[in-house]
Formats: structure tokens, C-alpha cells, sequence
């Protein structure tokens, strides 16, 4: 057994098929032009680095395009979805973030329970605070000429809205910004494993308030229901509260980085949009595509063969959403970001059973917070000079984008 980097690499890994360079951390080229480059294609490469980092302890493989991306995802009885977050190995306990996590036949009843409040009639109602929250915080920097728009706009529209949703207190918007800062990478990694479990502690007491009191909120339905099912209520309750949290909080942050860095430094589709706003939805899926920055993990339950590669029982495959998105089997100049590309079905929210629960909320507050920005803010600008810093890892994001008008 041969050793790269800080992983071995197992001997039924054909030495042709290992990628020694790290595809995660991409120094000067964007992250998402840095793993294309480096891991696109076919099939499957073995990659001594795992996203996860130093909370996997092993290599893991690559799926390098579309097909292989799909393959992977929608069998879940040859690819199970325990433990791909590392959050239960960061913190040292046996916890499932289900339903993202679970497997069946588990999956299907905890998604159960959240489906209907994320369904595309039950988003609808967030629609008028959203853009209510999305204009206020506008307001609260257009004056000023510039901002810079993760700490003052991005982190703040979905985590309030995370937070009404799931019926936790606007007071602790402070701190759950704190928190998010370091679990999503943009600051002081050394604090990840620590601040896990601070919000771990926070959604316990939260829960068990629930439980002496319960209210009209979400929270309190994943309490109820899980209690009903009589499987393990204490922790797939908590388990389903991290998750959300999560999901509400990274997916529309990190997505609203790049799409404004995109409009910011395309003015000419700024100002398109501005003159069709009935533009903009299909704006945002395509910038979901062309900037996708999510990488699921799965763990191969058994020996299995897929397009040639063996895999082990217990080896971990990572599947880059952006390798699916980009793959040109699948899209015409998959670099090249076409607001007229149409219909597409691309990988930004997942693949198969498992695919982002919170899309429709996802979508609603990205689109919303385009046109508000669009109809009420000048044209925006990165500074001359300025580079944004981005990270890699699971989630492909930018620590900060300084806009000016």
C-alpha cells in the first residue's frame, strides 16, 4: 500500500487512476475553473486529498462528469449517504444530519416530514417577507456607495429568513452569523469542530423547549413527528435541525456570492436583466449551473463495478456537482454562462432521491434578491484592484466580494 500526501491509496487502486495535485484548493484560478481543469472528464479518478480534509482521514474517489455524477447519486443501495458531511466524526459523536445522511429505509420518512414545507406552493408565502428583508437591507447599504456584500447582504437574507421559518429567535441573529462564518470555512477553522458543537448545545435546548411547550413553527413539527414515528426521536430531531440549518444557510450564501460576482463584473447582463426582469429566473438557474459548488459524498456499501472502476466496500466517492454541471456532453461551452441556454436539468441542487429538499426557498430567495438589488441599486462593480478570496472543500465559496456603484 503506497502513500500520497496524507492518504494512502489503496492496492486496488490502479496507480494510473491516482490524482496526487489537490482539486479543493485552487490558489489564483476560481475554484470551480481549477477543479474542471484539473479532475473533468470521464469516468472516475482516486484523489489523495478528500474534501473533507484532515475529519476524512482517507483519499477518496472523483466522479468526473455528468453520467458518473447520476450514476452515483441515484443508486443509494450500491452508495449510501451516512456520515457525508463529517460533522459526526468533527464532533466525535454518532450523529445523522437525516435526512441528508440516512438511507432507507429511513430517508423517505424523515424527508416526509419536511417535504410539504418546502413544497413550491408553500415557499410562495415567504415571497413577500423575503423581499421585504432583501429591500431593508439594500436600504441599509446603498448609500454608503459600496459594501461588502457576503457580510452585509448574503449571510444576513437567508439566515433571518432560516431563522423565521424555523421559529428561532431574531435576537440570536448575531450569533448564528458568528457561527456561520466559521462551520462554512470563510473564518478561523480551528474553531469548526467547537462551534458544531455550540449549535449543537443551542438546538438542543431549542428542541427540548419545543418539547415542554410546543409551538406553530417547523421546529416543532420535525419534534412531534419524529416522537410519532417512535424510531429515535431525541436524535433525528436534532439531526434534521442541523441539517436545515446547513442547507438554509450555505446553499443560498454561497450561491449569492457568485452571482453577484458574475453580474458585478458583466455589466452588460446587469443591464440586461434590469430592462427584462422576466429574465432573471432563468438567470439564476443558469448561474446554478455554470457556478455550481456543492460536492456530495457517498460511501460504497459493497464491492460494485461502475464504467470500468472498482470500488471497495467502504471506499468514499465525492461527486463535484460543478463536474456534472460543466460536463460538455451535457451542455454547449458548459464555461460559458448563457442566460438563453433554456430548459437544462443541472446538478447545483443534487441528483435522485437525496436532491435538495429547500430548492424551491433556494431559487425564490436568489431570484428575489436579484430583482430587488436590480430595482433599486445602480450599477454595481467590483473595485479596481480588488480580488475576491474564495475557499474550496465541500463547498466551493467566496470568504468575501467587496461591490462598489
Amino acid at each position: 500500500m503506497t502513500t500520497t500526501a496524507s492518504f494512502r491509496v489503496p492496492p486496488h487502486v490502479p496507480q494510473a487512476l491516482v490524482l496526487d495535485a489537490d482539486p479543493w484548493q485552487s490558489g489564483e484560478i476560481q475554484p470551480h475553473d481549477w477543479l474542471v481543469e484539473l479532475a473533468g472528464g470521464e469516468g472516475f479518478r482516486y484523489c489523495t486529498h478528500n474534501p473533507l480534509g484532515p475529519v476524512a482521514g482517507e483519499g477518496c474517489w472523483i466522479a468526473l462528469g455528468a453520467k458518473e455524477v447520476r450514476a452515483i447519486l441515484i443508486d443509494n443501495k450500491n452508495f449510501v449517504s451516512r456520515d457525508s458531511t463529517g460533522v459526526g466524526k468533527l464532533i466525535g459523536e454518532d450523529l445523522v444530519l437525516a435526512p441528508l445522511e440516512s438511507d432507507a429505509p429511513d430517508h423517505m420518512r424523515l424527508r416526509g416530514i419536511l417535504q410539504p414545507c418546502f413544497q413550491p406552493q408553500a415557499v410562495k408565502a415567504y415571497t413577500s417577507r423575503i423581499r421585504t428583508l432583501a429591500l431593508q437591507l439594500i436600504g441599509d447599504v446603498t448609500g454608503d456607495g459600496r459594501c461588502e456584500f457576503i457580510r452585509d447582504f448574503a449571510v444576513k437574507l437567508p439566515t433571518q429568513i432560516f431563522l423565521e421559518i424555523i421559529g428561532l429567535p431574531l435576537a440570536d441573529l448575531p450569533q448564528f452569523l458568528e457561527w456561520e462564518d466559521i462551520v462554512m470555512g470563510r473564518s478561523e477553522p480551528e474553531r469548526m469542530a467547537e462551534t458544531w458543537l455550540k449549535i449543537r448545545d443551542y438546538l438542543e435546548q431549542a428542541i427540548d423547549e419545543r418539547r415542554a411547550s410546543p409551538r406553530d413553527d417547523i421546529l416543532t413539527r420535525m419534534i412531534t413527528q419524529t416522537a410519532q414515528q417512535a424510531v429515535d426521536p431525541e436524535g433525528e430531531a436534532l439531526g434534521m435541525a442541523l441539517i436545515l440549518l446547513v442547507a438554509g444557510l450555505d446553499t443560498v450564501v454561497t450561491a449569492l456570492g457568485w452571482h453577484f460576482k458574475y453580474l458585478a463584473e458583466h455589466p452588460e447582463e446587469q443591464e440586461r436583466l434590469r430592462r427584462d426582469p422576466a429574465l432573471i429566473p432563468a438567470a439564476v438557474d443558469e448561474m446554478l449551473r455554470a457556478f455550481s459548488f456543492t460536492t456530495l459524498l457517498r460511501t460504497a456499501a459493497r464491492d460494485v463495478e461502475l464504467f470500468g472502476v472498482k470500488f471497495k466496500a467502504g471506499d468514499k466517492i465525492v461527486c463535484p456537482t460543478v463536474l456534472g454541471s460543466r460536463d460538455a456532453d451535457d451542455y454547449a461551452d458548459p464555461a460559458r454562462v448563457d442566460f438563453d441556454r433554456g430548459a437544462m436539468r443541472h446538478l447545483a441542487f443534487g441528483f435522485g432521491q437525496h436532491i435538495c429538499i429547500g430548492m424551491h426557498l433556494a431559487r425564490l430567495e436568489l431570484i428575489t434578491a436579484i430583482e430587488c438589488w436590480l430595482a433599486e441599486a445602480p450599477t454595481f462593480r467590483i473595485p479596481n484592484g480588488y480580488r475576491p478570496s474564495w475557499h474550496g472543500g465541500v463547498s466551493l465559496g467566496l470568504d468575501a466580494l467587496e461591490l462598489e456603484w
